[in-house]
């Protein structure tokens, strides 16, 4: 068996006795560094796997507001497309009330007018003011007087018309007609209602 002598100084022995040696307070320490080092490393991962998550979350919404820019552009073309629709319908209906309604009153009459009657003159006069209505003036033969009033009854109940006067009739004695004149009073365009 072999001896082998430590010839180094007591001191020296006695450091490196403590450097193996357990220590509390190194362990501590290096428990300490271990914890920070981790923690760290935690923290550094969880805020760039958040800055991913945030970066995703930034280009979602640019993106849904691009597609909102697009459909806010869509919805203006349509809605100036839907106003100038409006305006033609708006002008065509200004029109349309202004307008004396020759073709219905011409329907009117031959709806009503019965067979043996004879029209010599229709004349139509505009309103005189803005809530008078227009006329027109419609003079006639017929057969017999029950002719005349078939006709002003169908044309009061034609909805062409807001009144049928009949101001004057006169007996032919020779040829035995009576000629009559009628006057009524139209409905504007907008008011104008069917019979039916």
């Amino acid at each position: 068996m072999r001896v082998q002598f430590d010839l180094r100084p007591a001191s020296l022995l006695e450091k490196e006795r403590k450097k193996s040696s357990f220590n509390v307070v190194r362990l501590v320490a290096f428990l300490l560094l271990l914890f920070f080092v981790l923690s760290n490393g935690f923290y550094i991962g969880k805020m760039t796997l958040e800055l991913v998550v945030l970066r995703e979350s930034v280009e979602e919404k640019q993106s849904e507001v691009l597609n909102m820019e697009t459909q806010k552009q869509g919805l203006e073309g349509e809605i100036n497309r839907l106003r100038a629709r409006e305006k033609v319908f708006t002008d065509t209906l200004r029109i349309m009330q202004d307008e004396l309604p020759t073709l219905e009153v011409l329907w009117a009459l031959e709806d009503n007018m019965p067979e043996g009657m004879a029209a010599s003159r229709l004349a139509f006069t505009p309103p005189r003011a803005a809530n008078a209505p227009a006329t027109a003036v419609l003079e006639a033969t017929s057969e017999n007087e029950r002719q005349i009033i078939d006709l002003t009854t169908g044309l009061s109940m034609s909805g062409v018309f807001s009144s049928v006067v009949m101001p004057t009739s006169r007996l032919d004695e020779k040829t035995g007609r009576v000629s009559f004149t009628l006057n009524m009073d139209l409905r504007s365009m907008g008011q104008i209602r069917s019979a039916k």
